[in-house]
């Protein structure tokens, strides 16, 4: 692979800290692939002893495919490419013995953490609003190494208060149950390097070095995590843009860019601002935009490839004309220009803006794909059999045990599970361990304990089989359950089945494919599958894109890391992008970010619209133009129609105006 003068000097620097800073189409996986090559061809590294850490599954994917064409395949395996939370679960199997934790252990995403947290404070019935703003304090604790007890004490209001008890609560509803969440994953491995140096010297002896890809992603734990896993000679290789961090919501925290200097005094920062994959227009107006913010390190993108057009900005009276104007654009290439329809993207601020969208384009038969991140794992039947795995693989959880105890129906009541529930936490027991207490009797019927056994007993022949018969069990456990007769019953709608029958003899494959192993990846046992399966869920949530010619519809979140010939940004208005709670919350510099990444997924053709008009709850709202469209250079636009500027809207947008003269003013001070 062909590298510039840069990148080379990048691949190249291998003694001490680096710190890359890669701007967008820079070819930031080609420098980590060429580095990883590096490292074992010329520098003789050992590739068991190279780590290299991304945010999604997909990611590290890439590269152990791309570096196939200078590396054996034994010679991948044994280098550790993997997202954070999965490096952290690989910490976690090895150092089991120190944890207070049983090696079955489960592994809840999103959707078992808001049925857990309704669960426990069904006193207070929060709505789902409350309920994820508690999940994320709770994310937000863990994250900052706080326990129940801590938080407890630093309380001060009374929603503090509540919420510091629900994560004890919650705390201990996971611990009783065997079962970490995904917060658990970075945590209580950067916890154990912290508390033993043992364990810490160890993992520090066996990563010589390490990589890590979208740096600006990373949150304060796992930080925290790369701080400890870092050897004494600081080897590594960081590669980031704080341009495009996108992600504060998650976690994320692009000051870790300046923690570096200070707690790496000897790093040396690498910038790569040659652009591979836009045209000159597009670079320039995209460099303005992002000279709003106060950057926590300069650089500037350019590019090689020729000027391009102007930037169009394109205006609709309303939101069905913005639309209907779109449409016309992509209909009038398509047929003058040849153009592929796959070749367009329409980025959006959020979901709800696809509807008007997928409306005009179904009336002008315009195809077109939604990227709208359903994941595979969250359809309720691929729920229920993954639930089954789990209670199979570890009888302690009670929150697989509850969702199919009774699916299919076994004529188990709310009032029997209630009653074992109850009972369970009185003697701290599973309800699993429940169901086969003597005094079980107390409480239940004669009749109610036999229908409960049997699907005890059942769990547990399960439970041997799947040693034995790893490779059919889950086919066993649809035929013994009856599963997809059941599904037709409670379906009814014949697409709907078809697609859930489809759905499960996609898993059924997965599992087989997993337990066989493949060309980068070991055998997995069926435990090992479960947790990487729930773990996939919750990094990934991304469909592989259909490789058809359709007009390619998503946020603007979905976009990053991707990139088409033709962009449309659309709703480029105030209190759409920016969206009404960044303004509130003054917090434009991220969704600057946010506009700035949307920016550069174009290659050659850039369209921001908006319309003037808006109808909310009924009534007809007069949008001002985003801030944003105001702050990139005039000379490279080309506006549709004559913006009519009333006295209140040339009030706005001068106000916009003097807020950023203000800020430059402060920021060259």
């Amino acid at each position: 692979m062909s590298l510039n003068y840069i990148q080379k000097n990048a691949v190249q620097l291998i003694n001490g800290p680096c710190l890359i800073l890669a701007g967008a189409g820079s070819g930031k996986t080609k420098v980590i692939i060429n580095k990883i090559i590096y490292l074992i061809k010329y520098c003789k590294y050992k590739p068991s002893n190279i780590i290299a850490l991304t945010f999604t599954n997909k990611a590290a994917h890439e590269i152990k495919t791309r570096l196939l064409e200078n590396l054996n395949i034994c010679q991948i395996k044994q280098i550790i490419i993997s997202t954070f939370h999965s490096f952290g679960l690989k910490i976690i199997k090895k150092e089991i013995k120190y944890l207070e934790l049983n090696s079955n252990f489960s592994l809840f995403d999103e959707k078992d953490q808001i049925i857990l947290l309704k669960k426990i404070t069904s006193d207070i019935k929060y709505d789902i609003k409350s309920l994820k703003t508690l999940l994320f304090m709770i994310s937000l604790w863990k994250n900052q190494f706080y326990t129940p007890k801590e938080v407890q004490l630093l309380a001060k209001s009374n929603q503090e208060k509540d919420f510091a008890y629900f994560y004890k609560k919650y705390t201990v509803h996971l611990q009783k149950s065997n079962i970490l969440d995904f917060d658990d994953l970075i945590c209580i491995p950067t916890l154990l390097f912290k508390n033993n140096k043992t364990i810490k010297d160890r993992w520090q002896k066996k990563i010589t070095y390490l990589l890590i890809d979208e740096y600006q992603d990373t949150s304060y734990s796992q930080y925290e995590m790369i701080k400890e896993i870092t050897n004494k000679n600081s080897n590594f290789t960081l590669v980031g843009d704080d341009d495009q961090s996108i992600y504060s919501w998650r976690g994320a925290k692009p000051q870790n860019l300046l923690l570096l200097k200070k707690d790496f005094p000897h790093l040396k920062i690498i910038k790569m601002e040659q652009n591979y994959r836009s045209y000159g227009r597009i670079l320039k107006a995209a460099n303005k935009l992002i000279s709003y913010n106060s950057s926590y390190l300069k650089k500037k993108l350019f590019s090689k490839l020729k000027y391009g057009n102007k930037i169009k900005i394109i205006i609709g009276e309303n939101e069905e004309a913005e639309a209907e104007k779109i449409a016309q654009k992509i209909i009038f290439q398509c047929t003058q220009e040849k153009i592929k329809y796959k070749n367009y993207a329409i980025l959006y601020r959020g979901n709800y803006q696809s509807q008007i969208l997928e409306k005009i384009f179904l009336k002008r038969n315009i195809p077109y794909n939604i990227s709208n991140n359903t994941s595979f794992f969250s359809h309720p039947e691929i729920k229920d059999l993954l639930s089954y795995l789990r209670l199979i693989t570890n009888h302690n959880d009670n929150y697989a045990f509850l969702r199919i105890v009774n699916t299919p129906h076994r004529k188990i009541g709310v009032t029997t599970i209630n009653k074992i529930e109850k009972f369970s936490i009185e003697r701290n027991i599973s309800f699993f361990k429940a169901v086969d207490n003597p005094k079980i009797k107390t409480v239940l019927r004669n009749s109610t304990i036999n229908k409960i056994k049997k699907f005890t007993l059942w769990v547990q022949k399960m439970t041997n089989l799947s040693i034995s018969e790893p490779i059919n069990i889950l086919n066993i456990i649809i035929h013994d359950i009856k599963y997809k007769s059941w599904l037709k019953k409670h379906l009814k709608e014949s697409e709907k089945i078809k697609k859930s029958i489809k759905n499960i003899n996609t898993l059924s494959d997965w599992i087989k494919n997993l337990l066989k192993g493949s060309n980068f990846e070991e055998p997995l046992n069926l435990l090992d599958i479960v947790t990487k399966m729930t773990l996939r869920d919750i990094i990934n949530n991304e469909k592989k894109s259909e490789d058809l010619n359709k007009v390619q519809l998503m946020t603007l979140h979905a976009s990053k890391g991707l990139e088409f010939s033709s962009v449309f940004i659309i709703g480029m208005s105030e209190g759409t992008f920016p969206n009404v709670k960044s303004i509130n919350e003054n917090n434009i510099e991220e969704e600057r970010r946010l506009a700035y990444v949307g920016m550069t997924r174009a290659k050659k053709q850039l369209f921001l619209t908006y319309c003037q008009t808006k109808i909310q709850y009924g009534q007809k709202l007069y949008n001002i133009p985003s801030r944003f469209l105001f702050e990139l250079p005039k000379e490279d636009l080309h506006w549709d129609q004559n913006i009519v500027l009333t006295d209140t809207l040339k009030n706005k947008i001068n106000n916009v105006k003097k807020i950023n003269i203000l800020k430059n003013i402060i920021k060259k001070k």
